[in-house]
């Protein structure tokens, strides 16, 4: 296990003004979706993730190697996940992304791995600060029901603006199952690797993701 308590001389960098500014971009990403020119603000989707894991990343605090080690494998297990669910239908159901998020391979957009581990990390560190006292199984099962949680919220807007489609009329059960089990062991072994991760960048990203799509649902745009 790695302590997550940072040195006084740790960190260099002030959370506050990068919060400021990820508000200010998923505010801006709201509003202009909401806009005729959304077309233009969705296709910013990819860079918008990337940016977002780079600066939540950069705030984490304790030793380089096993972050990097957890976010590759989120990557990797989220990403493969997908391409299994893409080429087969199991796993998730019958969808098949479009071109909105970017390069693909085996028919899935090489950032969705970048979205898996980007949610794993950011509701993971929400559920330890806010349920310090759990055991870590169940902190790992309250981090994958956030993750589906907050895909109820992602699916409408992503099928909306043609990220992907779902075979059939209403998004299965399957799919909900599917993150759920997916994001089981991974949101599990993020409290062996990590404890008492403080990184405010990271638990505003998540609760300004939630925002994003919340608010998106709610225009109906």
């Amino acid at each position: 296990m790695v302590s997550q308590v940072p040195a006084p001389s740790e960190r260099r960098l002030r959370p506050m003004p990068v919060i400021v500014l990820l508000t200010l971009i998923y505010l801006a990403g709201v509003i202009g979706i909401a806009l005729p020119v959304h077309d233009q603000f969705i296709r910013l989707t990819p860079l918008t993730m990337l940016a977002s894991l780079g600066l939540v990343m950069a705030f984490h605090p304790g030793p380089r190697r096993p972050l990097w080690g957890y976010v590759a494998l989120c990557y990797g297990v989220g990403f493969i996940a997908e391409a299994i669910g893409t080429s087969t239908g199991l796993l998730f159901g019958d969808y098949a992304y479009g071109h909105v998020l970017g390069p693909t391979l085996w028919h899935t957009p090489l950032i969705i791995g970048v979205n898996w581990a980007l949610l794993l990390y950011c509701l993971n560190v929400a559920v330890q600060r806010v349920l310090p006292g759990l055991s870590r199984p169940l902190k790992g099962v309250i981090g994958a029901g956030l993750m589906v949680a907050l895909d109820m919220l992602i699916e409408p807007v992503a099928i909306h603006h043609e990220m992907w489609a779902w075979g059939e009329t209403l998004v299965p059960l399957s799919n909900y199952i599917g993150w759920f089990i997916v994001s089981l062991p991974i949101s599990i072994l993020f409290h062996y690797l990590f404890r008492r991760t403080h990184n405010p960048v990271a638990i505003a990203v998540a609760l300004l993701m939630a925002g994003f799509f919340g608010a998106l649902n709610l225009l109906g745009v």
